[in-house]
């Protein structure tokens, strides 16, 4: 598909493909060689350049990327470089006089490329003065959202974008800023409602924009009128407290701005806007309830993240946050939510700690101290001192429930033994009431068998080789004999050494001089296995009574026959030759 175009000089100009388009593009631009050119020659380039611009627009300049280059081809000329003011002022003239939608998003979207480059552009008033009611028609105009890439929808969103760049950098008078009535504004605000479903949420955010740069101007507006209230001075505000069922989506993309923003001047900027319509409405009456609380907890975080995240050259911003943190958390529904108070206090205090090390800003620990005087942190902090003065036992109970221990296990002496833990038969479980000494002092079993070692029970020689009480003592229980194995005799003699290695180990000490026996509750022994043999030998031995042990049968002298190989009658059998060398032993 191919265009032709015709220029002032009678030039035609035809585009087939974009690498011609671009090529065009590039021509236009050369500055011409010899002479130099004249004020018509720079205004024909200029105009031919946005000619071909505006009348390609939907087949090269679709996407904002294209623009956006076909633009900074412009910028970057050798026309521009030496010519911009002009060139500025028959930008301004077209963008009033050319009812061409394409050439006027081409024309606004110079004009706003280079207030970014050079932001003194945005300052001329009387410039922008011309522009302003223009911007807003566009603005003004009614489109469907779910038709995408229509002209009418980017015009109206370079529009809000310029609006928003001359409200930042220039300061509007009350008279000026009258132009923006009630009605542009409850507008804007209904905008921002219709787009939160937008995919795309550039011009939703761009709305917002607006909003608190508008809201800006009228508080600086109204600093010296002393005749009206804050919020009939404020427009913004005042319209948004009329709606506040109805505007839910401005608050909850706000946050979500704080939230994304980057290290970016601009978006530094729009920070400090932001945070400006929350504190008024975290302290106007009516409004202090406008956010949900979920939001505020979001809000919250953010607030944690970017006063301990910024650098010290956004210590304006740092203050701003500080300023907005404290009707936050005694205006708000977060009075009564405490969400993460620990590490709000911890964090402010973090901001005026190590004054020895750096230097703390005396604002900044003006701020932080007001934050911690709220009512929030005197509650945390006399909870903090009632924890710290509760002693352990106030607040800790005895217990082994935090191992998983039953309740049983915790009496000492119990009726019933335990069944789950070993520890309840050793030496420290054991009760005692105690045996008389020679000179009357009352020793407890536990402390007459303990050992400074680390060995177990069963190697208590001190238990083994008691002497046992005449009266109260019991014969050792005989242990079943293993027989035909070589190392009977042996287990025998360790059976006696150490009469007995069960955890029943009746650990009864005898009193001197006859006297009383301290017993001790503990489990009965479980009975002697019983060994299962042949009537003429006894299941169990005396004690004392040992026997041989079997004797050892002789070697045989001869390996047994094998057969070897058959005959038809019968089978020839050959020894095995054992005496022959093995190739292992060669």
């Amino acid at each position: 598909m191919s265009l032709a175009m015709e220029d002032d000089f009678g030039i035609v100009y035809v585009v087939e493909n974009a690498q011609q388009f671009w090529s065009e593009l590039d021509d236009i631009l050369t500055m011409p060689q010899g002479a130099p050119p004249t004020l018509r020659q720079l205004d024909g380039m200029m105009s031919r350049w946005l000619g071909i611009c505006g009348i390609y627009h939907e087949l090269y300049l679709q996407t904002p990327l294209q623009l956006e280059h076909a633009v900074d081809l412009l910028l970057d000329s050798e026309l521009w470089a030496f010519h911009s003011e002009r060139m500025c002022e028959n930008l301004t003239e077209t963008a009033k006089t050319n009812t061409d939608p394409h050439a006027q998003l081409v024309t606004f979207n110079v004009l706003l490329r280079y207030g970014q480059r050079k932001t003194d552009f945005f300052r001329a008033q009387k410039r922008w003065a011309t522009l302003v009611p223009l911007l807003m028609d566009h603005t003004l105009v009614e489109i469907d959202e779910n038709e995408d890439g229509v002209i009418e929808a980017k015009l109206r969103l370079v529009g809000v974008r310029l609006l928003y760049e001359v409200c930042r950098w220039q300061k509007l008078s009350v008279a000026e800023l009258r132009v923006f009535d009630d009605s542009f504004i409850d507008y804007l605000f209904d905008l921002v409602e219709q787009t939160r479903h937008v995919q795309d949420e550039t011009f939703n955010y761009s709305v917002i924009r607006l909003i608190v740069a508008f809201n800006e101007q009228f508080m600086v507006a109204s600093i010296g009128d002393r005749e009206q209230s804050g919020v009939e001075k404020n427009r913004v505000l005042r319209v948004l407290m009329r709606r506040l069922g109805s505007s839910k989506t401005f608050g909850e993309n706000m946050i979500f701005m704080l939230n994304r923003a980057q290290r970016t001047p601009d978006d530094l900027c729009m920070q400090l806007l932001v945070l400006k319509l929350i504190y008024l409405l975290f302290t106007t009456k009516g409004t202090e309830e406008y956010f949900y609380t979920n939001d505020l907890c979001v809000l919250v975080d953010v607030f944690l993240r970017e006063v301990v995240d910024l650098d010290e050259d956004s210590e304006s911003l740092r203050h701003t946050y500080l300023r907005v943190l404290h009707p936050l958390l005694t205006k708000t529904q977060l009075k009564d939510v405490p969400y993460k108070r620990p590490q709000i206090k911890y964090a402010l205090e973090s901001l005026v700690r190590d004054s020895r090390i750096h230097d703390i800003n005396p604002t900044t620990k003006r701020l932080v101290e007001r934050c911690l005087g709220g009512q929030w942190c005197v509650q945390l902090k006399k909870a903090d001192v009632v924890s710290r003065s509760s002693t352990p036992s106030d607040t800790v109970a005895p217990s082994r429930s935090h191992l998983g221990l039953p309740a049983s296990v915790d009496g000492v002496g119990s009726g019933t033994p335990g069944k789950t833990l070993k520890s309840s038969r050793s030496a420290e479980n054991l009760v005692a009431k105690g045996v008389n000494g020679v000179n009357g002092s009352k020793v407890t079993r536990v402390a007459a068998v303990r050992r400074p070692s680390n060995a177990s029970a069963g190697s208590f020689s001190g238990v083994a080789t008691a002497a046992p009480s005449p009266s109260t003592s019991k014969p050792p229980i005989p242990h079943p004999r293993r027989k035909g194995t070589a190392s009977s005799e042996h287990v025998d003699r360790l059976h006696v050494e150490r009469p007995s290695h069960s955890h029943y180990l009746d650990l009864s000490a005898q009193s001197d001089a006859g006297g009383e026996l301290s017993r001790t509750k503990h489990r009965k022994p479980p009975p002697a296995p019983v060994t299962v043999s042949a009537p003429s030998s006894p299941a169990f031995r005396q004690p004392g009574v040992y026997s041989a042990p079997p004797p050892i049968p002789p070697k045989r002298r001869k390996p047994p026959a094998v057969p070897a190989r058959s005959a038809a009658h019968a089978t020839v059998f050959e020894t095995i030759k054992t005496s022959a060398a093995s190739p292992l032993t060669r």
